[in-house]
């Protein structure tokens, strides 16, 4: 990548962005994509999945390679396993995020769409009951 921004970098949210990669690490949907298939397969924890997607976000030293204007499937499957204790998911929510992460990069609004809608089917209710004793959800279902 270029030292000096192209005239085409008036965006400032861009240009933030051009001036970040130069030094921070770029997170990539395929790393992502192995976490999650790792956590599914049980040979990472919640709360390893947890720890580890909160040292990246929101981090200035990290960023992600889709950005889609101020869109970023990556950025935001990565904000949803740092908040995944509070959003109450499991491992076996791990293909509603894959899928997501495979969203063809210009149809950003399209994946989304199909990822609430995922989301949307999950029976929380059950979920608040059966983890209300299990971290790292625990800490968060105790007082409802």
């Amino acid at each position: 990548m270029d030292a000096v921004p192209s005239a085409g970098m008036s965006n400032p949210r861009r240009l933030i962005r051009h001036v970040k990669r130069m030094s921070t690490r770029i997170l990539k949907r395929d790393e992502l994509a192995q976490k999650l298939k790792d956590w599914q397969a049980g040979r990472v924890s919640s709360e390893e999945l947890l720890s580890w997607a909160d040292a990246l976000y929101p981090s200035d030293d990290v960023d992600c390679e889709d950005w889609e204007g101020d869109d970023s499937v990556t950025n935001e499957v990565l904000a949803a396993l740092d908040m995944l204790d509070m959003n109450l998911a499991l491992p076996e929510d791990a293909p509603i995020y894959l899928d997501f992460l495979s969203t063809p990069v210009g149809q950003f609004q399209i994946g989304h769409t199909r990822y609430k809608q995922a989301l949307d089917r999950i029976n929380y209710d059950s979920r608040r009951t059966s983890l209300r004793n299990t971290l790292p959800y625990a800490p968060f279902l105790q007082n409802q």
